[in-house]
C-alpha cells in the first residue's frame, strides 16, 4: 500500500512517508469489506436473474447509470481535492500532495501503484453501495427497482475503486488496443477529454471514468455552483492552495499532459 520506489530529489516537497502498519490494515479492511459487499450483491443479482428476471431495459439502464454515477463521484472527489484542502490536514495529507504533484508533474501519476489508493476508494465505495443495497433488498426483494439498484451498485463499485487507473489511461500516450476501443466508444476516459483539464486552470473536466458527468452536469455549472455556495458559507477561496503550489514549484517544461 505504499508508493513504488522512485528516484526523487531529497528536497522534493511532494514526498510523503509510506503507510504504516495500522494504515495498511485499515486499507485492507476497507478493500475486504467492499469486496464482500460487492460479491454479496453479485450473488443476489445472479439468483434474482435466474428466479425472476426483469426486462433487459432495467439491466442496461442500471449499468449505464452505474457508469454515470461512478464518473460523477470521481469528478466530485477530484474537484474537491483540486479546489479545497491543504497538506496541513493530516488525515488527507497524502491525497492533497498527490493532487498538487500531479498538476506540476502530471506523469508522476505512473509512479503510484493501484494499491496506494485502492483502500481509500474501497471505503468510499462501501459507504455508497452497502446502504442502498441493504435497504432495497430488505424492503422490496422482488421489485425490478431493487434489481436495478443492486445492478448499479455491483457495477459502480469496481469502477470507483479503479478510478485512478482509468485516470492513467487519460494520460498514457500508447494505451493497449482494447483500452483505445473503450475510449473511442466513450465508455472510458480519453486522452483528448482529460488533457483539457491540464490545459487551463485545472477547473473543468474533473471526471475520471469516462467524462459523461463533465459533459452534462459539469457543463451545466455544477462545480462552479458548489464553489460559490461553499465560498459564500465558509469564506474559503477555491483553488487557493493549488495555485500556490503551482506558483512555487512549477518549472518551465515540466508540465505535460
Amino acid at each position: 500500500m505504499s508508493r513504488r520506489v522512485v528516484q526523487r530529489p531529497p528536497d522534493d516537497p511532494f514526498v510523503v512517508e509510506p503507510y504504516g502498519p495500522k494504515e495498511i490494515r485499515f486499507h485492507v479492511m476497507g478493500a475486504t469489506l467492499n469486496g464482500l459487499a460487492t460479491l454479496a450483491g453479485l450473488v443476489w443479482w445472479v439468483a434474482a436473474l435466474r428466479s425472476d428476471p426483469p426486462a433487459w431495459g432495467w439491466i442496461v439502464g442500471a449499468i449505464l447509470l452505474a457508469f454515470y454515477l461512478a464518473d460523477l463521484v470521481s469528478g466530485l472527489l477530484h474537484w474537491a481535492f483540486d479546489t479545497w484542502f491543504d497538506a496541513d490536514i493530516t488525515f488527507i495529507r497524502r491525497m492533497v500532495l498527490q493532487v498538487r504533484e500531479h498538476h506540476v508533474f502530471p506523469h508522476r501519476i505512473f509512479d503510484i501503484s493501484f494499491t496506494h489508493d485502492a483502500g481509500t476508494l474501497s471505503w468510499i465505495s462501501l459507504l455508497l453501495i452497502a446502504p442502498p443495497m441493504l435497504l432495497a433488498v430488505s424492503l422490496a426483494p422482488q421489485s425490478p427497482i431493487t434489481f436495478a439498484i443492486v445492478t448499479t451498485a455491483v457495477v459502480f463499485s469496481p469502477l470507483l475503486v479503479f478510478m485512478l487507473e482509468f485516470h492513467k489511461c487519460g494520460h498514457r500516450a500508447k494505451n493497449p488496443r482494447w483500452v483505445r476501443l473503450l475510449q473511442r466508444s466513450g465508455l472510458l476516459l480519453s486522452v483528448e477529454h482529460h488533457i483539457q483539464h491540464h490545459g487551463g486552470n485545472h477547473d473543468f473536466n474533473y471526471c475520471l471514468i469516462n467524462g459523461w458527468a463533465d459533459n452534462t452536469l459539469g457543463r451545466l455549472g455544477l462545480f462552479r455552483a458548489l464553489e460559490r455556495w461553499i465560498e459564500r458559507w465558509t469564506g474559503a477561496q477555491p483553488q487557493r492552495d493549488d495555485h500556490e503550489w503551482l506558483r512555487r514549484y512549477q518549472r518551465k517544461g515540466h508540465r505535460t499532459a
